[in-house]
């Protein structure tokens, strides 16, 4: 029995010519699965079309409270600087938020154009109402009233405006 163990030594069975096959089929076997979630990302995302820069929409209506809906999120993660009670987007270093869009049935590209103003502070129930505007701040930006004014041009020309306030 100890004659059989040292007859099937691993240097036995070791092939010397091949020494980075494994190297060498990791690395392809690894790019092949990248390209293959690549095509399925690709493909994902013109089906269900979320990479699309330009929004298609039904109706101008619809556009204009897209453009509202973005507008919230764009208060939401503080990405407009209305610092001050009353400033709007349109004036000083902020603009106005111009979106582009399309109709399901037209090929033609058309604006929103969204003006949010800083317009208060919410009341605490409960309490009296005092000052301009409900001027009494509370921290983390908690109650502050904003105006969103979108305003949609469609086919023809025309215009579908939505008016909506946002309290924080």
């Amino acid at each position: 029995m100890g004659s059989s163990r040292t007859d099937n030594t691993t240097l036995k069975y070791k092939i010397k010519s091949q020494k980075g096959a494994t190297l060498i089929f990791a690395i392809a076997a690894s790019l092949l699965l990248l390209i293959v979630l690549g095509g399925i990302y690709y493909f994902a995302t013109k089906f269900f079309k979320t990479s699309e820069d330009i929004k298609v929409y039904s109706s101008s209506r619809d556009a204009a409270a897209g453009a509202v809906n973005y507008a919230v999120v764009q208060i939401i993660q503080n990405k407009l600087n209305l610092g001050n009670l009353g400033q709007c987007t349109g004036s000083g270093s902020q603009p106005d938020i111009t979106l582009k869009y399309k109709l399901s049935n037209d090929p033609n590209l058309y604006t929103v154009t969204v003006k949010v103003c800083f317009i208060g502070y919410q009341v605490n129930p409960g309490y009296d109402i005092a000052g301009v505007a409900y001027s009494t701040q509370k921290a983390g930006g908690k109650g502050e009233v904003y105006s969103i004014v979108a305003k949609a041009t469609g086919p023809l020309n025309t215009v579908t405006k939505i008016e909506a306030s946002y309290v924080r």
